[in-house]
């Protein structure tokens, strides 16, 4: 275990004595913990540009947006064998992939996610922000990966007989969410990129957008294409719901266009990253269920492509 005690201590000047380690979310290359009233991430996924949009979101006054911690150096996080170390306050809420959402929490969930559209991007962030978070650019060469494993070498085991199995079901699927696409023009908002329910928090007066790291400067398909179908209970299950998300967001210009764009790019990273998870763990076999489900019949790649 990393000691990050003493990194906390020395970086932000606290003394922290709980410490306890956060399971949550898919991302391997992260780590969460619990120390004291603070989250504490020490991570090498994502881009800083993370950090500075929600310290930009949180000084302009966007509730719901956690914002880092300063370290001592003034910095909003600090270096730590070869990751990057950063602390938020701790949100005590329910994860809302696990409760879900009222009618109401849908409504406030759009007004939240509508604030964040709003805002005016300064130059520092139109200079850091990238186009397309982290993980796209090397969806392509790990689906030929995949695809050459996968459709070439006999499994090794149980899990990874059924997932080719599955790729090789889908196999036509999955080479149409590959297909080279170029990015459409489209007025560039801050965007979360992944505004599921797993990285909302609802405490009894807020809800919480968190875990940022890949916030990028998109058009605004990029998040709602997680409010329009196709993500299971990670987002609406009903026209309900929808219909009260955009109640709190108001009127959304959507092009058709777009919306392909990024739901086939969400779903070649979802499949490409579950069926990699499946074959090299953690979690395998709830990996290869979740590489599944992207793509069932009401699972995204379908939508995507449809």
């Amino acid at each position: 275990m990393p000691d990050l005690r003493g990194w906390i201590r020395a970086d932000f000047g606290l003394d922290v004595t709980e410490l306890t380690q956060v399971h949550h979310g898919a991302d391997a290359a992260a780590e969460v913990w619990r120390a004291d009233q603070y989250a504490v991430k020490w991570s090498s996924g994502g881009t800083t540009a993370s950090y500075e949009v929600t310290a930009y979101l949180a000084e302009v006054g966007v509730r719901g947006v956690p914002a880092p911690l300063r370290t001592q150096a003034g910095d909003l996080w600090s270096e730590r064998a070869g990751k990057r170390l950063s602390l938020t306050p701790w949100i005590d809420g329910a994860r809302a992939a696990a409760t879900g959402l009222t009618q109401a929490q849908w409504t406030a969930y759009g007004v939240l996610l509508a604030e964040v559209h709003a805002q005016e991007v300064p130059a520092r962030l139109q200079q850091l922000l990238p186009p397309l978070n982290s993980a796209n650019a090397r969806m392509p060469a790990l689906t030929r990966q995949l695809d050459h494993r996968l459709t070439t070498q006999p499994p090794a085991d149980a899990v990874e007989a059924e997932l080719a199995k599955t790729w090789l079901a889908h196999r036509e699927l999955i080479t149409a969410l590959a297909e080279p696409r170029t990015p459409p023009p489209g007025r560039p908002v801050i965007c979360h990129a992944d505004p599921h329910l797993g990285n909302v928090l609802v405490t009894p007066d807020q809800l919480h957008l968190i875990d940022w790291d890949d916030a990028v400067l998109a058009p605004i398909e990029q998040d709602l294409l997680f409010l329009l179908g196709g993500m299971g209970t990670l987002g609406p299950t009903t026209p309900a719901d929808e219909a009260a998300f955009f109640t709190g967001y108001g009127p959304a210009d959507l092009d058709a266009t777009r919306l392909t764009y990024y739901r086939a790019a969400r779903a070649l990273e979802d499949a490409a990253l579950w069926a990699e998870q499946a074959l090299t763990g953690p979690d395998r076999e709830a990996s290869l269920g979740h590489f599944q489900a992207v793509l069932s019949p009401n699972g995204l790649a379908v939508l995507a492509v449809g």
